[in-house]
């Protein structure tokens, strides 16, 4: 597979300067994140047109595509596809830290990879700032509560988090296989946390001390996706190995135990549960697999690439689409379906997907 070049219009290189390419780009990745934003831009949609069955609100939209628990406020709540989307992007984080703290790492030193990292983790956590505490938070109007979502409990905040432990782990342990052990303690970790009648999670509990029960699972996701990520690169003249030997043998373990434990211990998105956690993993391994299977047949899928190469902006663009969406009266999308379909459902990812694919032929890219 060809290594891409630096394009001169690259946006980050214009504001940093010029930087030596420390890895491979591969385009089957790219349409594994551009099929990531879209899972996102769908999120954002249904999560202003849901409703609650009980209350007999209507919701608009396939239920599949929205979090279950914005149905029927019970717990555990009900899981769908999109209940994992979150997990999927950092599970997509951490597969490409270690492509990246690694090549930096081995061709330019520790200090570089480091700078690199921080300043990754750092954008993360300005993102939260401007989502969780001014835009979606209660910072303007004097509250606290936006802390420890801009901090810790907040989507972007996770994802920081989640990203540092990966280039922290790689780091400090250089083998794939025993730094899976490190993420596997952490999920069993937070499988006892869980059980414990000592602290409080989303569901009924009856203690009082605060674990962030999100952030212990979003790291172990990306510590593992960090694993996955090096087992492609077993036998780097034949990436088949490293499907063969341990990504698809990895995630369908992944699958047998989050089959087992969500009889014990259900599924939860709020505090990521240790079997959501193993979905996610398992349905991410399951999907890289499936891209760089297309890749092989010499098949994409339109527009997925343009919108993987720049998710940053894309992610960013993403957070408006639910201004645009709360302005169109949720009784009138009810009564007209097709205009639902066209207007939240097809619209706002044509609108992005054209951005991306006009940024792209401008050679413009804002990497993360």
């Amino acid at each position: 597979m060809s290594e891409e070049k630096p394009k001169e219009g690259d946006l980050m290189k214009r504001i940093l300067g010029r930087e030596e390419l420390t890895h491979k780009r591969y385009e089957w990745l790219d349409q594994f994140r551009g099929l990531i934003i879209i899972f996102l831009i769908i999120s954002v949609i249904t999560w202003e047109l849901s409703g609650d069955a009980i209350a007999g609100d209507i919701m608009v939209g396939p239920p599949l595509l929205n979090h279950g628990f914005q149905y029927a406020k019970f717990y555990p709540a009900i899981i769908t596809i999109i209940d994992i989307g979150q997990q999927i992007f950092m599970f997509y984080m951490g597969y490409v830290a270690y492509l990246a703290f690694s090549g930096r790492l081995e061709k330019k030193g520790a200090k570089e990879a480091w700078k690199h990292g921080i300043i990754r983790v750092a954008i993360l956590y300005i993102l939260s700032f401007l989502d969780d505490g001014l835009i979606g938070g209660d910072l303007l109007n004097g509250g606290t509560t936006w802390l420890k979502d801009v901090f810790w409990n907040g989507t972007l905040a996770n994802l920081a988090i989640g990203t540092f432990a990966a280039y922290l782990a790689v780091y400090l342990v250089k083998d794939a296989d025993k730094r899976l052990y490190v993420g596997i303690g952490m999920l069993i970790l937070h499988s006892i946390l869980f059980a414990l009648p000592l602290f409080e999670h989303y569901g009924p509990s009856t203690g009082s001390l605060v674990i962030p029960f999100i952030s212990l699972n979003h790291a172990s996701i990306a510590i593992i996706a960090t694993c996955f990520s090096q087992w492609y690169k077993m036998d780097p003249d034949n990436p088949r190995i490293g499907f063969k030997k341990r990504i698809l043998p990895g995630a369908t373990i992944c699958i047998v135990i989050f089959y087992c434990l969500d009889w014990i211990q259900p599924s939860e998105h709020h505090d990521v549960t240790t079997a959501l956690a193993l979905l996610a993993i398992a349905t991410s391994a399951f999907m890289i697999t499936v891209f760089y299977s297309l890749e092989q047949f010499d098949f994409k899928i339109p527009i997925l690439s343009e919108m993987g190469k720049n998710m940053l902006l894309i992610f960013i663009l993403t957070l408006f689409v639910g201004l645009f969406v709360g302005i169109i009266p949720k009784d009138f999308l009810v009564a007209n379906p097709l205009l639902a379909l066209i207007l939240v459902g097809i619209l706002p990812i044509a609108i992005l997907g054209g951005i991306a694919v006009l940024l792209d032929r401008k050679h413009i890219k804002i990497k993360i």
